[in-house]
């Protein structure tokens, strides 16, 4: 289900951003593997390549195959460089069937895709191949920020996209990453 704030801007994911130590948490394995319930639902968003049935324990959400789909784990297991790529092949393809039929697949683009749609196929891609990562709003547990787009003009959006995959890049490895829905 997904939240639609007055400024216009719908949020469908929300990406957690956790310092390795929040709370003191030294066994991440036993916090992700108890994390989801029916309130709290795993976006599996990510790509992650762990080594070993060990580091795969690691992650939020896993699902089977290689590479593992998850919802999240410690920066180093996920692969952003991969997750970015394949959003943004997906993202092609929607715009080039967009421009050739004005439909995404069975559907009509809603306003704020509609909008990125017409803004061209960079600001279209760059967006959804950020979103991937940051999800519609960034919380950061170290501070309690929450970061998600003021309004819901294209420019605004790829700009929040940038400016919160920006403050991902600083992330520590050991940092913990967990995508849900809203």
């Amino acid at each position: 289900m997904s939240i639609t704030l007055p400024t216009g801007v719908t949020i469908r994911t929300v990406t957690f951003w956790y310092p390795a130590d929040h709370l003191g948490i030294t066994d991440w394995r036993t916090t992700l593997a108890c994390l989801f319930d029916e309130d709290l639902r795993p976006m599996r968003r990510l790509l992650a390549d762990p080594g070993s049935h060990q580091t795969r324990a690691l992650l939020a959400a896993p699902a089977g195959g290689h590479p593992t789909w998850c919802a999240g784990g410690p920066m180093r297991l996920l692969d952003i460089a991969a997750t970015g790529a394949f959003a943004a092949r997906q993202a092609t393809a929607r715009y080039d069937a967009w421009s050739a039929t004005g439909r995404i697949g069975a559907r009509r683009p809603g306003n704020a895709e509609a909008a990125l749609l017409h803004a061209g196929r960079r600001s279209y891609v760059t967006y959804h191949s950020l979103r991937r990562l940051a999800g519609d709003a960034l919380i950061i547990m170290r501070t309690g920020a929450c970061r998600y787009p003021q309004e819901h003009s294209p420019h605004a959006l790829v700009d929040h996209m940038q400016q919160a995959t920006l403050l991902l890049a600083d992330a520590a490895p050991d940092d913990v990453l967990v995508t849900v829905a809203a």
